[in-house]
């Protein structure tokens, strides 16, 4: 039997190579762990920032439902816009986990009233995930991995905008009913004070009611002529008088609509949307139709379908009238019904013209947000709402256009994160 002998110099080279093979795979190792911690903490960077995002938003939709962008320097408005905002971040924060788990607040949420933005309401919030899962960091640290982001968000009423900058950024709502509201407060003890300024845009009776609009319950009804009559308004409706509007009718399939839709344009732009959009403020107009026959039982009907009555929504203001709360809307229909609710299908925009028809044409200078309650059993088209927020334009618009959402004319948008 032969042995082949091995040399000193031979044993030290595969000691070499088994060496650079073993650090290459330690190499290998940990280049992947670094890869799948990096990869954690990307996703879990990403998961952070639309948490923050989210609850920015959340914040920001606070300053509308609480009606302090109608009213920028009332002390008791922006105490409740900011106790509703903490309240919505804390109950949507669980809903958007960062790693499996809820991120938290970093701090408190920074609101800014500044007079500098009149009804520019903004909040910034901060948020963090901490002790993340890393997987092979952990060889080369001991401390546990931490993700943040940051989130801005705001709402915008360009009522007070003018008076302050010179001028204001249009607005232009998405879904807006085709009921023209003359720009006269039909509500007990105003005696058909405007609105809104015509000129500037600024909101005349500041506050809740019965001091100011926010919050005041209103009956509206039809300027048009009884039966099944061409509309024919007369010129200057007067307080608490609609007249419907020109439609334009909806591509197929464009509006979701509920299933008592009704056949005529007019109607079913009640029921879903007018897809025409509607601008405000300087030249902008709106067309009257004039002609439309039985308005008055086409636009009860449309209301009827759009509040599902009988089986309507309900609002509560007492607390929020009182400075202790948000309106409270109770839902009867839908998925929740008996359930407090955030949105309902009987809030809705509303144009506000100046008052008076030329021609056909009249002159938009503002939107009511309201609450359609019910309709009321008069005349047909006769129906009691809530004011929840009152939009004003002005007669020197600059800049472009910024588009609202669903069912508020005032925009909510994320402005940096």
């Amino acid at each position: 039997m032969r042995y082949r002998s091995i040399s000193r110099k031979q044993s030290q080279e595969r000691g070499q190579t088994i060496a650079l093979v073993a650090l290459t795979i330690v190499t290998l190792l940990a280049m992947a762990a670094l890869a799948i911690d990096v990869v954690t903490l990307y996703v879990a960077k990403g998961e952070v920032q639309r948490a923050a995002d989210a609850a920015a938003l959340v914040a920001a939709k606070a300053f509308v439902d609480s009606g302090v962008t109608s009213d920028p320097a009332n002390a008791s408005l922006q105490t409740l816009a900011e106790n509703m905002a903490n309240a919505g971040i804390t109950a949507i924060l669980p809903q958007n986990k960062v790693a499996g788990a809820a991120p938290a607040l970093v701090g408190t949420p920074t609101f800014d009233f500044s007079t500098a933005r009149p009804g520019n309401p903004q909040v910034t919030v901060s948020l963090q995930r901490t002790g993340l899962p890393i997987f092979f960091a952990r060889i080369w640290r001991s401390a546990a991995a931490t993700v943040t982001a940051s989130a801005k968000a705001e709402a915008y009423n360009p009522a007070n905008s003018q008076t302050k900058t010179g001028n204001y950024i249009p607005i232009a709502p998405k879904c807006v009913k085709p009921l023209l509201v003359t720009n006269q407060d039909p509500a007990p003890g105003h005696g058909g004070v405007p609105f809104v300024s015509a000129t500037t845009g600024a909101v005349t009776l500041t506050g809740t009611y019965p001091a100011g609009v926010i919050g005041e319950t209103i009956t509206l009804s039809s300027a048009c002529s009884p039966g099944n009559k061409p509309c024919s308004p007369p010129l200057s409706p007067g307080p608490g008088k609609y007249v419907p509007a020109i439609v334009t009718p909806p591509a197929s399939g464009a509006n979701l609509c509920p299933s008592c839709i009704g056949s005529s344009d007019f109607e079913q732009s009640i029921e879903c949307c007018d897809v025409k959009q509607y601008s405000c403020g300087g030249t902008t107009t709106a067309t009257v139709d004039m002609l439309l026959p039985g308005a008055r039982g086409k636009a009860e009907d449309g209301l009827q379908c759009l509040i599902h009555s009988p089986s309507r929504d309900t609002l509560d203001t007492t607390n929020f009238l009182a400075g202790s709360g948000p309106p409270e809307i109770t839902a009867h229909t839908g998925a929740f019904p008996g359930s407090l609710v955030t949105t309902s299908n009987s809030i809705a925009t509303l144009p506000i013209f100046d008052g008076s028809i030329t021609g056909n044409q009249v002159k938009v200078v503002g939107f009511l947000q309201v609450f359609i309650n019910n309709i009321t059993g008069g005349a047909p088209g006769t129906f009691s709402a809530t004011v929840l927020n009152v939009i004003g334009c002005g007669n020197n618009p600059g800049g472009n256009s910024v588009q609202a959402g669903s069912t508020s004319p005032i925009p909510v948008r994320l402005i940096s994160q």
